[in-house]
């Protein structure tokens, strides 16, 4: 789908992780106009804006890639002034302030979108064909040690993300949350197992490290008749689907017969990805619906990971 008969001027606050290329993209399909930036990269693309004032006057829409400027204050008076806002980065909010933003954006209609990348995927979106019904989730994230960094959070980097695309799935209240972790080398935890059960029977399992041998991250899902694998290393979608056992009821012992499909999509790079995630910031502000990873969807998985963080501090065993 493209849309061309509206352009957006986008005001970009900070630097951050994104290129030249994003924007040149943009504008190439016609769905940004006017660039600007505040205290960001020195772009060719890029106006140079001297203060908030100026950002005001001329953006539809403002993004946030760099953490820095991801706070609340910013927030709420970018947010007030009418601009739709696509958040790069949380860890600097609370859910309070989460809450505060959302009610913000609502009163200001405006949208509000959250990254997570996890669900611009193309095996995300094949798994939106399915009907999925889960009864029993398995997610397995362990992030290969990287010498001494320890820059990469646990909670923000690896569960959080997971989290918001286990709820996703399950399509439910969360009933429960219990969680241990360990800290093998450090401090903090860096190897922990959290358990969610949800109202509707379904139960998911999550298991995260930042000090595995090598990367794994996999998402399985089970239901009647059906085995979901969600790869994220080799950006695959197994589908196993139990099929009717059509012998005779006199030989018991034939195992039942399966239907076992994998496919397998294009690896994207971080910026592709976010080009993704830009294009369906676009489509829901000229088209008026709401964000594949709306603010409401993200402070749900907030909450959870909270109720995650609140357990480790009860249950995690220090060195």
């Amino acid at each position: 789908m493209q849309i061309n008969s509206k352009s957006l001027n986008i005001g970009i606050l900070g630097k951050g992780d994104f290129t030249e290329n994003l924007i040149q993209n943009l504008q190439e399909k016609k769905m940004v106009g006017m660039c600007c930036g505040l205290h960001s990269h020195p772009y060719d693309e890029l106006i140079s804006l001297r203060n908030y004032g100026e950002l005001e006057k001329v953006a539809d829409a403002v993004l946030l890639f760099d953490p820095s400027f991801c706070l609340y204050e910013n927030l709420s008076e970018i947010l007030k002034s009418c601009k739709h806002v696509f958040l790069g980065h949380t860890s600097h909010l609370s859910r309070v302030q989460l809450r505060k933003l959302a009610s913000i954006a609502r009163e200001a209609g405006v949208n509000l979108q959250v990254s997570n990348k996890l669900r611009f995927l193309n095996i995300h979106a094949e798994i939106k064909d399915q009907d999925v019904e889960p009864h029993i989730i398995e997610c397995s994230h362990y992030v290969q040690r990287k010498g001494q960094d320890t820059q990469l959070s646990l909670i923000e980097d690896i569960l959080l993300p997971d989290i918001d695309v286990v709820l996703s799935l399950a399509k439910s209240r969360v009933k429960s949350v219990f969680a241990t972790g360990v800290g093998v080398l450090y401090d903090d935890p860096d190897v922990v197992n959290a358990r969610i059960e949800f109202y509707n029977g379904c139960n998911a399992t999550i298991s995260a490290s930042r000090i595995a041998d090598k990367d794994v991250h996999k998402i399985r899902f089970f239901q009647n008749n059906y085995y979901y694998t969600l790869n994220y290393q080799n950006q695959s979608l197994r589908v196993v689907k139990g099929t009717e056992n059509s012998e005779e009821e006199d030989l018991p012992r034939n195992p039942p017969s399966v239907d076992d499909e994998t496919n397998y999509h294009e690896m994207v790079n971080h910026n592709e990805i976010l080009e993704k995630e830009i294009e369906s910031f676009y489509y829901c502000i000229v088209l008026g619906t709401q964000p594949a990873c709306n603010i409401q969807d993200f402070i749900e998985a907030r909450t959870v990971a909270d109720r995650v963080v609140d357990q480790l501090e009860r249950n995690f065993r220090r060195k």
